[in-house]
């Protein structure tokens, strides 16, 4: 059975993989927000996290324009990772019936792995 809280990494982690810690926004003090930088130069990630609402919202920006956004409920816990070359952001969500996560890679480049997320032609 799923938590009521989500759970999230410790402030180290947060330092240590991306290179900030996550802060609360001006809006809402229960929405904390951290920003790193990712993949090629001008590319930020921020990750914005409510941990009681169990809900996360992940953007990308490229030369200032922010060209991706997703937006996930029923987080169980976002996972940090560094392995390698290689630095990301783990969201975990689950809902009765259906488990996914949301694997981005912030260093060496983007990637985004979203089985939840498909583009039909």
């Amino acid at each position: 059975m799923a938590s009521d809280v989500m759970e999230i990494p410790e402030d180290l982690d947060f330092l240590e993989v991306l290179g900030a810690t996550p802060e609360p926004t001006e809006h809402d003090p229960d929405v904390w927000r951290v920003e790193a930088p990712a993949g090629a130069a001008g590319e930020l990630v921020a990750l914005s996290f409510d941990i009681g609402a169990r809900s996360v919202r992940l953007t990308r920006e490229s030369m200032g324009e922010c060209d991706i956004e997703i937006y996930r409920e029923q987080v169980e816990r976002i996972l940090l990772y560094s392995r390698d070359e290689e630095r990301g952001i783990v969201i975990e969500v689950g809902v009765p019936g259906f488990r996914c996560e949301l694997r981005v890679v912030i260093s060496p480049r983007f990637r985004l792995v979203d089985p939840m997320l498909y583009l039909g032609r």
